[in-house]
């Protein structure tokens, strides 16, 4: 926690008119776009006139909280590193009520998604504001009812520190909205629009980069020399432990790295495709970005080969309910073989074959009892097979495991023909006990 703010060039508190007229501001590339609903939009502009109207004598002004920025090196733009969704949506407000924002009149909005965000919730707050006007219910807001304080850091790691630790917005940031711009700002600046286009399509349109994130830092947790206990009681968790794992202050910077096998037979090495590992040491900037990319793409093609094949397995575990857990942990048995093995085996002639045999191993636990977050924590711990896969010297190693005989022909007792056991059964029987695969 920072405990003093000694080392902050400048701090102050000022009106949003104010504000807006000393600072001309921007929004880094790198930053997270711009989210909020028609909403979040429609209930801050409503606390605002709640709150003008209960405080007549304007004392005390209305309080937005902090917003941190960073001086530019020409030193005529700020940064908003923290505040800019509070401070877009009064952006959007001011452009309403046809009023100057001073020096931030030709506000510019990079991201194609915070622009289309926008566009809608112009359109939310005007329907919203035109519906007060016929009621005779409006009143616009004056910015120099509303306090706001900021916060100036020297450089945009100093900047960065105070976004992580500072809750400046009402709760503490946590998961992928710290990874990213620790990450992003440690590019250069001609990388940076590139590869925050890429993490957005991940995180907003296709939503895979929580899921992913979550998945890869489970599967990095839960190793056999050091085996450390997932969070499993508050479901959000988790996501407070992402930084600690994949953007902590001592990461070492500019190091994109991926690894590979090698092998050496009667003097001949081969050397397999090098590609980014589940469990590799990570560096700051381009390598952990490229990590958390590879994996969302690996896992876009495994989608699709599941779902291709006739098993459909993918889209039939969706369906059903209860196998959250089990689904989780063959996620990440699936990415790590690929990791193991690369991306080329989701082509191999044996992937199929090995996909079934790994859905048998993960679902086991399925068959005879409620499945928790600690059942699935448990039977990892002790049959280690995210270790076995990650260790093999061969695909053999692990359809001789899965090939066990407890994992042949599944089945299960009279007590379980019905609820969600005998759902998920009968829904998978033709992989459970389908003898074929021991062909693989």
């Amino acid at each position: 926690m920072i405990e003093s703010l000694a080392e902050i060039e400048k701090q102050g508190s000022l009106t949003v008119d104010d504000f807006f007229n000393q600072f001309k501001l921007k929004i880094s590339d790198y930053q997270r776009p711009y989210v909020w609903t028609g909403k979040q939009i429609i209930k801050l502009y409503s606390d605002l006139l709640n709150y003008s109207r209960k405080n007549k004598n304007k004392c005390p002004l209305y309080y937005l909280g902090t917003v941190i920025l960073v001086k530019n090196k020409e030193g005529k733009t700020y940064d908003i590193i923290d505040g800019q969704q509070r401070i877009s949506s009064l952006l959007i407000l001011a452009h309403l009520q046809e009023q100057s924002v001073g020096l931030n009149d030709n506000f510019c909005v990079q991201s194609e998604i915070s622009r289309n965000n926008i566009k809608k919730n112009v359109s939310s707050l005007k329907d919203h504001i035109d519906g007060l006007k016929l009621t005779g219910a409006y009143n616009g807001i004056d910015f120099s009812d509303i306090n706001i304080t900021y916060i100036i850091a020297e450089s945009q790691d100093q900047a960065f520190k105070f976004y992580t630790t500072l809750n400046t917005s009402g709760r503490r940031l946590d998961g992928i909205d710290i990874i990213k711009p620790f990450h992003l700002q440690a590019l250069e600046k001609s990388k940076q629009i590139e590869k925050a286009i890429a993490l957005e399509y991940y995180q907003f349109d296709s939503a895979k980069l929580n899921q992913m994130s979550e998945l890869l830092l489970k599967a990095r947790y839960w190793q056999g020399i050091k085996f450390r206990e997932f969070p499993r009681h508050n479901f959000q968790e988790w996501k407070l432990r992402l930084p600690e794992e994949f953007a902590y202050e001592d990461m070492l910077p500019d190091e994109d790295y991926k690894f590979a096998e090698a092998r050496l037979s009667k003097g001949k090495l081969t050397v397999d495709a090098p590609n980014y590992k589940v469990r590799q040491p990570l560096y700051k900037g381009e390598n952990t970005i490229h990590y958390l990319i590879y994996y969302c793409e690996i896992w876009d093609r495994l989608e699709e080969k599941l779902n291709s094949d006739h098993s459909d397995i993918l889209n039939r575990i969706k369906k059903l309910r209860g196998c959250e857990f089990n689904y989780e942990y063959y996620q990440m048995a699936l990415i790590t073989l690929i990791s193991r093995y690369g991306e080329g085996f989701i082509e191999d002639r044996n992937f199929m074959g090995m996909a079934q045999l790994l859905f048998k191993v993960c679902f086991f636990t399925r068959l005879s009892k409620p499945v928790t977050k600690k059942i699935v924590h448990n039977f990892e711990q002790g049959e280690k097979l995210l270790d076995r896969i990650c260790y093999s010297h061969n695909e053999a190693e692990i359809i001789t495991y899965c090939k066990k005989k407890k994992y042949r022909n599944l089945s299960i007792s009279k007590d379980h023909k019905e609820g969600v056991v005998g759902n998920f059964y009968h829904e998978f029987r033709d992989i459970l006990t389908n003898k074929q695969i021991d062909n693989v």
